[in-house]
């Protein structure tokens, strides 16, 4: 083994020494680190909720160039701490044995409000007690650095990582024990097997004592030389080394480039966000993991995972052709983007992808801190659900603690558990934030409605001339799917000033081409049009007149935050700003006086977007609207854009509500859309589908972060008939009768909940289980147990509900009702008087249907003893 491969020791030993001398200056030494990042125009990693460094600790230091970061960047920040702190050992070439933090746990100390008083001087002074030992290894130096470490390893967030501290700082003393060398330790018999079920088998990090010890033998072990390692550097780059990634390299080679990974995950992450979001995780994980260690961060099944890594790499190889790699019969996709290995865990052997170098570079220039895990599924609510059952069970009063639990990311039995008050607030406020939206089924409710249509547009002017223009119009749907699957901007980073609801303009700068129009535009920072002949107060634009809409449109339709994209010809656009001023009239232009100003955010390209502009090319007047998504826009400008725009991957949970979801024709209303809400289907899923639109013939999916609440009243129509299609695709939450909200519930001493159950069972046996009464109906006793409210429940609810159910058959509502039983008319609530139909009709052969007439008595509902007698 090559000695050189371990030069990193070193400067590394070295470096560790002079941080002692700024033991008690911190503040300078904070200063020096922030000076080296300057220098080397990279960005210090956050320390702090608030972004600032209060205090850092020497291993801290250590690990901003010992984590998952590529050795160009470990070295460029070695060199400038090297030339800050008057280094004298040269920067090494090879970072080999080095193990890695994780770059999710960077630092070894919390943020200011979680950490204790003294954890950073802990770890100050087990760094100083650490040195000494290794440098001067007596007896007080060793009952000092087990001391310190006992006090350290007791802090939050510790554990493990301590160990391999101390070994970048007197590498040829201290041991790391990282899973990987545990592993290997354990499997190579190093040690004796006494010490080993003494430590418990690494299952528990050991004492300062033990970890001493531990390394005293392990050297002692090793440096005879029979474990073909000489000391804890060479073992550690051994343990790390023991298994071969497949492919080998020179086998297979995919030579995707830096950039071209980059230009491809800028484009793939808008359709498949989950691949970029497992791609952040690994990154984070120091570039290598297991199926199933991805599958426990991101809350999926480790079969998912590998799903989507291996249908990144089938993408890749269809956007850059490659050719296939067979592994026997079988085609390999998983080695486009990634190399494989078998490891061995807890005893079971795993299989670990590890991300190319290239990809690693990629996606180091990506700046991943905006990748949110937005798929994180903590909510146990399925995409499309439907809540169904009689009325008055609680369908629309669960649909808000649905709606809360999806938008939180939250257990539906987490929100159940909260007053009702506080949910319903929270669920106003995310409908106010356009979080939530709710309409209503019906006969009449059409795919226009719900998707998109054409439908006419009044424009009116000053003179009250009326303009009707037919424009394609989005439906409540489509519009709420637009609004969940648009990028977010992320304002504390970069505010380019769009707003909440931009439009997005085509605007025309005197001509195709270049000319000095444009030229000035560009200059100054804003757009000029023409019709001078009409004047400032455009008096005299009668219907019809030239440039009457383009006039209408600039002056008074564009809004400050909108989007303007100039036209350099009918394919390609060369610059896009934000509107940012009211219209204006400028006389010191000989032409085209009216004016916008705009931020140009870019310029002087020659992007084709006729793609994007749904196949159309750009067409002649001067300012009209584009049909165009803002996301394919922000990828036009962050290709050519020198100031990254920061975008949330994280896409908010979206809840839409349709009541009464079986009175709409659902073919009818969601038409060829009805595919699109399976949870498989949707945008970002490994079979994620958009369908070309009918209106508009723009390309449309359903954003995975769109949910879809259902109620249905079975007393309306049963569920036996429902849309088969609808069927398919919705999971089915029945809400029954739950006498259990009304225990407690008396009206003087008659049980509510007795009298419930009572008419309830009598009903399912009359009719059936769907048509049974809601509790609802009688919360209100809660609030108001009264013989009052009970008879205005029973005259303005129960008993209209019960003639709808029964049509009109009173016997049968008698029965529900006990009628039947009670021995006096005074408690019966339908009275049945006989009719005298000689002293009516007097004589006449005519056959009465009905002996008797069926009357409500307005005695009874106030009477108790008619509701005791149920």
């Amino acid at each position: 083994m090559n000695e050189a491969t371990f030069n990193w020791s070193e400067i590394y030993e070295e470096f560790a020494t002079k941080l002692l001398e700024y033991k008690n200056d911190r503040k300078d030494l904070i200063s020096k680190l922030q000076n080296v990042y300057e220098e080397i125009d990279m960005k210090l990693p956050k320390m702090e909720s608030n972004g600032e460094i209060l205090d850092i600790d020497p291993f801290t230091i250590f690990g901003l160039f010992n984590k998952g970061i590529t050795d160009d960047n470990r070295k460029r920040i070695l060199g400038g701490i090297a030339k800050q702190f008057n280094l004298k050992n040269e920067v090494p070439s090879s970072f080999d044995g080095i193990p890695l933090v994780n770059n999710l746990r960077s630092t070894f100390f919390n943020f200011a409000e979680e950490r204790g008083e003294n954890d950073i001087n802990n770890l100050w002074e087990v760094f100083e007690s650490a040195i000494r030992y290794a440098d001067n290894p007596t007896q007080g130096n060793k009952l000092k650095i087990e001391s310190t470490y006992n006090n350290v390893i007791k802090q939050k967030g510790i554990q493990w990582n301590i160990t391999m501290g101390l070994y970048w700082i007197r590498p040829n003393t201290y041991i790391n024990l990282d899973s990987k060398n545990r592993e290997f330790i354990i499997k190579q018999k190093i040690l004796p097997e006494q010490f080993i079920q003494e430590i418990n088998k690494f299952k528990n990090i050991p004492n300062g004592e033990q970890y001493i010890q531990l390394c005293d033998l392990l050297l002692e072990k090793i440096k005879d030389g029979q474990y073909g390692y000489r000391d804890f550097k060479e073992l550690s780059f051994m343990a790390y080394e023991q298994d071969v990634y497949w492919p080998p390299v020179n086998d297979y080679n995919p030579n995707i480039g830096i950039n071209e990974w980059i230009e491809f995950l800028q484009k793939d992450k808008k359709d498949y966000p989950e691949a970029l979001e497992m791609l952040k995780v690994m990154y984070d994980l120091g570039g290598e993991a297991t199926c199933k260690k991805l599958g426990e961060i991101l809350g999926k099944h480790s079969s998912s995972c590998l799903s989507i890594g291996k249908n990144l790499g089938r993408r890749a190889k269809d956007k850059f052709n490659l050719s296939p790699y067979m592994d026997g019969k079988t085609e390999r996709f998983f080695v486009i983007p990634f190399l494989g290995r078998h490891i061995y865990q807890d005893g079971k052997q795993l299989y670990s992808w590890k991300i190319r170098s290239e990809l690693m570079e990629a996606l180091n220039s990506m700046n991943l801190e905006k990748v949110q895990l937005g798929n994180t599924q903590n909510t146990d609510i399925a995409k499309n659900t439907i809540l169904y059952g009689p009325p008055g069970t609680g369908k629309t009063y669960n649909t808000v603690m649905y709606a809360v639990a999806i938008i939180e990311n939250k257990k539906l039995e987490e929100i159940k558990k909260e007053n009702y008050t506080e949910v319903i607030d929270r669920y106003n406020k995310y409908k106010e934030d356009g979080l939530i939206e709710f309409t209503t089924f019906h006969q009449s409710y059409g795919y226009e409605e719900f998707i998109e249509g054409i439908k006419p547009v009044i424009h009116s002017d000053e003179e009250d001339e009326t303009d009707i223009q037919y424009e394609v119009v989005p439906g409540l749907f489509k519009k709420f799917c637009d609004i969940a699957g648009k990028p977010i901007l992320r304002k504390e980073k970069c505010d380019i000033g769009i707003n909440e609801s931009t439009t997005i303009w085509k605007i025309s700068l005197e001509g195709s081409g270049e000319n000095s129009t444009r030229t000035e535009c560009m200059k100054n920072e804003h757009i000029r049009i023409g019709y001078d002949e009409y004047g400032r107060e455009i008096t005299n634009l009668f219907k019809g007149a030239a440039g009457r809409n383009i006039l209408n449109y600039f002056i008074n339709d564009m809004s400050i935050g909108d989007i303007v994209m100039s036209c350099y010809d009918c394919n390609t656009v060369d610059a896009i700003g934000v509107v940012t001023g009211e219209y204006e009239w400028h006389d010191e232009y000989a032409q085209y006086k009216r004016l916008r100003k705009v931020n140009w955010i870019v310029k002087g390209i020659k992007e084709n977007i006729i793609k994007i502009n749904n196949g159309s090319r750009l067409s002649n007047p001067t300012v009209y609207k584009l049909s165009m998504d803002l996301s394919d826009v922000m990828e036009i400008i962050e290709k050519y854009s020198k100031n990254t725009i920061e975008v949330e991957e994280k896409k908010k949970n979206h809840v839409f509500i349709i009541d009464e979801i079986n009175r709409g024709n659902i073919s009818k209303i969601f038409g060829e859309l009805i595919t699109l809400i399976e949870p498989t289907k949707r945008i970002g899923q490994n079979e994620g589908q958009k369908v070309r639109l009918p209106y508009s013939q723009k390309l449309f999916g359903v954003p995975n972060n769109v949910y879809l609440i259902g109620t249905m009243n079975t007393a309306d129509r049963s569920i036996a008939t429902i849309d088969t299609a609808l069927r398919r695709r919705f999971n089915f939450k029945e809400m029954l009768p739950n006498e259990e909200v009304l225990d407690g519930i008396y009206v003087e001493d008659v049980s509510i909940k007795d009298m419930f159950i009572k008419m309830n069972k009598r009903i399912t046996v009359l009719f059936d289980r769907e048509h049974t009464l809601g509790h609802a109906y009688f919360l209100p006793l809660k609030a108001d147990p009264t013989i009052y409210t009970l008879a205005n429940i029973f005259e303005n609810s129960i008993i209209p509900l019960l003639q709808e159910y029964f049509y009109e058959d009173y016997e049968k509502i008698r029965l529900v009702l006990g009628d039947n039983q009670k021995d006096i008319q005074d408690k019966q609530f339908i009275t049945i008087e006989e009719n005298d139909y000689n002293d009516l009709f007097g004589d006449t052969d005519y056959d009465f249907d009905e002996m008797s007439t069926y009357k409500i008595n307005s005695f009874a509902l106030k009477n108790i003893e008619a509701y005791r007698s149920i």
